[in-house]
């Protein structure tokens, strides 16, 4: 085997900031990099990082994204016009607006809630403006959680409200659990309300598109798989250059420049964790720090899929409210099958998607921790767990069946990913850790030509595709611009 490689770039990371910014070094107009001035390392055996789509296991030939499944910020989403404008996705096939007025349904009634009647949706978005005045002027408020500053609307506001609206909006706002992947009681207020951009349109076609087009860019034996990296020595006098790079399962890698595009929740592991980067010298505290003001959440998914439908198929959406609680265990691990209704469901009607070209129906549900931890460590449990709460969108005249299959996300199981992304807890930070890892601001980075990428890196597509795309296309760019790469001819 070969005792080390000598490259003029190194990526770590095959998900897709690894891949848009070994694409652009080695694509980009004017740049002057061949196959042979890098390579990529990535610890699993496929690449997409928290992006998969299984083609698998559906019994019903539905292609199922378990990790990312929409544009998001459709008016601004930078793979969307590209992928639009490259003729990789057409929005009329591939695509699907499923933002229908969404149907919501709670445990003492039923059918659904007449919300529009009730205005529980005009309640929901004045408890949105609410939060965001609040903290309007003056950001250094102390934090609270999203549960606490909803408690404080209800106190200030009640008198406004019906006991409907009292009963049902106090719970309503946990579906933002569904974005971050963690409960109500750990959402930071401050960062809780997000600004869209735009529609989020669903992915029909399967996000598996975008990382084989970014692969194809890439010469096969410049990516190598199944090579978790373990050290990175810094500034390493080996000839030229600076960067020692050793992996479990491979050669050292020594490159002048280096691209960490590692979740957050692998840099935040300690080096003595089994899946833990050891950095020689260590990080410096700017940086350690600013991974102690942030969190990664837990979105997850699972898939029903049944013989015929027994729900409404003209649905885009289902909500089904969590019932009101204190429960301080909110947030705890799980360790037997939790009571059902103390987590908010969000299915959204897969027999609504792809109801033109499928026999059979399904449902897709986004879980949040510590439900999806749980599930995901016990799938065969989860049809048990979510029967009663589905119950609630049988049609009259139908009856509610078993299902045929059932498929669940593994990314808590994954030592590789430990979750889904990274998410505002109540007192985070999250500007600090893009601060400190963005370049944006030429500060915080430990050393000029040691660059980092990914979802966590970027306050604009945070958590998204897109962002993570843009940010691996910024340390692409930087890196030719460093280094002059560009061909003057």
């Amino acid at each position: 085997m070969t005792q080390s490689i000598e490259v003029e770039v190194c990526i770590i990371g095959g998900g897709v900031s690894g891949l848009k910014a070994a694409h652009t070094l080695l694509n980009h107009s004017g740049s002057k990099y061949s196959s042979k001035d890098l390579i990529l390392l990535e610890a699993q055996d496929r690449l997409g990082g928290r992006i998969f789509t299984d083609r698998k296991s559906s019994k019903l030939g539905i292609s199922y994204d378990l990790g990312a499944s929409w544009f998001h910020d459709s008016l601004n989403n930078v793979v969307l016009e590209e992928s639009i404008k490259d003729g990789t996705f057409n929005v009329m096939e591939d695509g699907y607006y499923d933002d229908k007025d969404i149907r919501v349904f709670a445990s003492d009634e039923d059918g659904p809630l007449d919300v529009n009647n009730m205005k529980l949706h005009r309640v929901a978005e004045d408890l949105e403006k609410f939060i965001e005045l609040y903290y309007f002027d003056d950001l250094n408020k102390a934090d609270m959680s999203l549960n606490e500053i909803v408690e404080l609307f209800m106190e200030k506001h009640s008198s406004r409200l019906t006991t409907e609206q009292k009963r049902y909006c106090s719970t309503i706002l946990r579906y933002l659990e569904l974005w971050y992947g963690i409960t109500w009681d750990k959402i930071s207020a401050k960062y809780s309300i997000m600004d869209h951009q735009g529609r989020n349109l669903f992915n029909k076609k399967g996000y598996d598109f975008l990382i084989n087009k970014l692969a194809s860019g890439i010469p096969e034996d410049r990516i190598l798989h199944s090579h978790p990296v373990t050290n990175i020595i810094r500034n390493n006098k080996k000839g030229n250059e600076r960067v020692a790079v050793e992996s479990s399962n491979g050669p050292t890698v020594y490159c002048n420049y280096l691209v960490v595009t590692v979740p957050q929740s692998i840099l935040s592991l300690s080096p003595s964790h089994t899946h833990g980067i050891t950095w020689i010298p260590p990080l410096p505290s700017n940086i350690t720090d600013a991974l102690e003001n942030i969190h990664f959440g837990a979105l997850g998914k699972v898939i029903f899929e049944f013989e015929s439908c027994w729900w409404d198929i003209n649905e885009d959406r289902f909500e089904i409210l969590a019932d009101s609680t204190d429960d301080s265990s909110l947030s705890s691990p799980i360790s037997s099958s939790p009571e059902s209704f103390k987590f908010p469901v969000f299915a959204v009607n897969c027999a609504a998607v792809y109801k033109e070209s499928v026999r059979g129906a399904s449902l897709c549900i986004l879980t949040q921790s510590p439900l999806t931890d749980y599930l995901e460590s016990h799938p065969q449990q989860a049809w048990s767990y979510f029967k009663p709460m589905l119950s609630k969108l049988k049609l009259n005249d139908l009856q509610v069946s078993d299902p045929i299959n059932t498929i669940t996300s593994n990314w808590t199981n994954n030592p590789y990913i430990r979750g889904s992304y990274s998410a505002v807890e109540t007192g985070d930070d999250p500007l600090d850790i893009i601060t400190q890892l963005s370049g944006e601001h030429d500060c915080g980075l430990i050393d000029k030509n040691i660059r980092f990428a990914g979802e966590h890196t970027t306050s604009d597509g945070s958590g998204c595709v897109h962002g993570a795309y843009m940010s691996g296309q910024r340390e692409a760019m930087w890196i030719l611009n460093d280094c002059g790469a560009f061909s003057t001819q």
